[in-house]
Parts: C-alpha cells; sequence; structure tokens
C-alpha cells in the first residue's frame, strides 16, 4: 500500500484546478469578443464562426499562478474562422484582425500567427483560420504562408485518450503541468498542448495510483528520448490532429535537453518518494516537486480516483463541430 494515499492527490488535483470565478471570467472574456467580431459592420463579411481552443476548452487548465499577491489571468484560445482562402497574404489576414479588434481592446499585439489582446478577465490569443477541403489552415505572417492544423481535433483527441486512460489522462497532465510550473527551466518550452503529448506518448494506460503513474511517466520520457540528449536533437512527436506535423518543431535543443534533465532529476526524486516508508519524509519529497501546495493531510473531502472535481469538464460554451480524427497516436 502506498504511503502517501491516493486521496492525497485527488486532493491535491482538486487544488490546481481553475476556480469557479476563473471558469466565470474566462467565460465573460471570450464571449464577449466573439460577439463583437461576429456583429463588427467592418470584419462580418469575413466571419463565418469563432470556437474555442487551447486548455480550457480541453479541461487541461491549472489555476492561474499568483505573482505579488496579484493572480495572473487565465489565458484561452480563440479560433476565428474566416471566408478568406490561401491567396489572401497571412499578414493581410492578421492585420485585419488586429484592426478590428483595437476598436473594441487598448492592450493588443500582432504575433506571428494570432493577435493577443489582455483584458481585465483573461488574455486571449485570437487565431484567424480558414477551410479548404475540410482542412484547416493558420496564417503565419512571418513566414508569409498558410499552414495546416486542426484545433477541433486536438481537442477530440484529448477527450479521447482521456477516455482510453480511464480518465486518468487529464490529471496526470495537470499534475505535470503544475510540475513545470513548480521547476521552471530558462526556456518555458514545452508548454501546453506539447506536455500534453509528451504524456500522452509516456504514460502508462493502466496505472491507477497518481504518485505512481507521475514518476512513470518521467521515467519513460527519460528512457524513450535520451538518445535525442547524447546527440543534441529534439524529438518529433506527431501532432494527433495533423500527423504530419511535429508539436516540436520551433523547440531549442537547449530548452529540450533543460526539460528532460528535469525530468530526470525528479523522476530520480518522485522514485524515492514512492520508496519512502515514513509518511512525513515521503511528503517532504512530493513537496519539492510539487511545492507547497501539496497537501500534508490527507484531507477530509478528498475524493476518490475518478472523482468528477478532477475529471470535470469545462462548461464554456462552444458550439462548434470539429472534424473527425484518427484515432490512436503514434
Amino acid at each position: 500500500m502506498p504511503t502517501i494515499p491516493q486521496t492525497r492527490f485527488t486532493e491535491f488535483l482538486s487544488d490546481i484546478e481553475p476556480s469557479d470565478t476563473t471558469k466565470k471570467d474566462a467565460s465573460s472574456a471570450h464571449t464577449a469578443l466573439r460577439d463583437f467580431l461576429k456583429d463588427d459592420e467592418d470584419f462580418k463579411e469575413y466571419h463565418v464562426n469563432t470556437f474555442l481552443s487551447g486548455s480550457y476548452i480541453r479541461d487541461t487548465a491549472i489555476r492561474p499562478q499568483k505573482r505579488e499577491d496579484e493572480t495572473e489571468r487565465p489565458d484561452v484560445d480563440i479560433i476565428v474562422e474566416t471566408n478568406h482562402t490561401r491567396e489572401d497574404a497571412a499578414e493581410e489576414v492578421i492585420d485585419l484582425l488586429y484592426n478590428t479588434l483595437a476598436k473594441k481592446y487598448t492592450e493588443i499585439r500582432r504575433q506571428d500567427r494570432s493577435v493577443g489582446i489582455e483584458s481585465s478577465k483573461a488574455d486571449m490569443d485570437v487565431v484567424p483560420v480558414i477551410k479548404h477541403e475540410g482542412i484547416y489552415f493558420i496564417p503565419d505572417r512571418k513566414l508569409g504562408i498558410w499552414l495546416p492544423t486542426n484545433p477541433p481535433g486536438h481537442t477530440t483527441w484529448t477527450t479521447e485518450t482521456n477516455k482510453t486512460a480511464g480518465k486518468r489522462f487529464k490529471p496526470l497532465v495537470k499534475l505535470t503541468k503544475w510540475w513545470r510550473r513548480e521547476n521552471p527551466t530558462s526556456d518555458k518550452k514545452p508548454k501546453g498542448f506539447v506536455i500534453e503529448c509528451f504524456v500522452a506518448y509516456c504514460m502508462d494506460y493502466v496505472e491507477t495510483y497518481y504518485g505512481e503513474l507521475f514518476v512513470q511517466t518521467l521515467e519513460a520520457i527519460v528512457e524513450k528520448y535520451e538518445w535525442y540528449t547524447l546527440f543534441r536533437r529534439v524529438p518529433s512527436l506527431p501532432d494527433p490532429g495533423i500527423q504530419s506535423n511535429s508539436v516540436t518543431d520551433g523547440m531549442t535543443t537547449d530548452a529540450f535537453i533543460d526539460f528532460y534533465n528535469e525530468a530526470k532529476e525528479h523522476a530520480e526524486l518522485g522514485r524515492k518518494a514512492l520508496n519512502e516508508t515514513d509518511p512525513e519524509e515521503a511528503t517532504k519529497l512530493w513537496k519539492e516537486i510539487f511545492g507547497d501546495r501539496f497537501p500534508k493531510t490527507e484531507g477530509a473531502n478528498s475524493k476518490s480516483l475518478l472523482a468528477p472535481a478532477v475529471t470535470t469538464e469545462v462548461t464554456f460554451p462552444d458550439e462548434s463541430a470539429g472534424p473527425k480524427r484518427p484515432k490512436g497516436f503514434a
């Protein structure tokens, strides 16, 4: 029987879940922006649809970070489907979206593939896309081209993977994201969806104890990708939405090696925590991995392994119907 009970991990997972207030703020912010784009006199002739992407709609987000007694705003990704074509210049499409949103928002910036907005309730990434022959394309104004993408496919894949893993994939992703936050490296990558892919490609789909599951995942990363560190290469992780893409494109060798070394160090620390027979000493080790929010004692209200508080889906309104993807992954 584990020294640290499963309820300690489910209690921790409930604690790092975004609060109801955070979810309401994010929902209010993205709804206002989407309504504005749909109704704007200059943009509505290009507007086809909007839908959510990113960790909030996939239910893999963790509670926003607190810095100097001020809580950061949640991040929300909004996809804006337009009736542009691949003949339209990528830069002009992003400029149009930027100029439209600048009517409503003052904290706004052009990015390579999107428009970034800071509002009082949420930080939003607004991404224009087009659909051509059933495939979504995203403009890259730096490269001046349109690139294939599949945000709805990512959401579907995450849901399917979670089901395959007995609803333990999403909680494990949240544990891994929290671990990354508590143990940052000089480069913030990998983040978000790339972490989801590392977890999906390395987790044990049978293990039920979260402590063992987390440590085994780090150990699998260490074993699977050691060759890449020896030859200073970045592994290519297939994009589950577009198999010809790699989600690690753009990640530097140094960033990957730093991530790998952090995973190796904490895999060893986690294995030590699992083997520790003294509950207090085991707790200290888990706190070295997950930080001070990891609970010292078992909470009275701790939930079971498949507790709704851990696996509840985000309830942001979103009526988009994404294309189906092939099941499974490499």
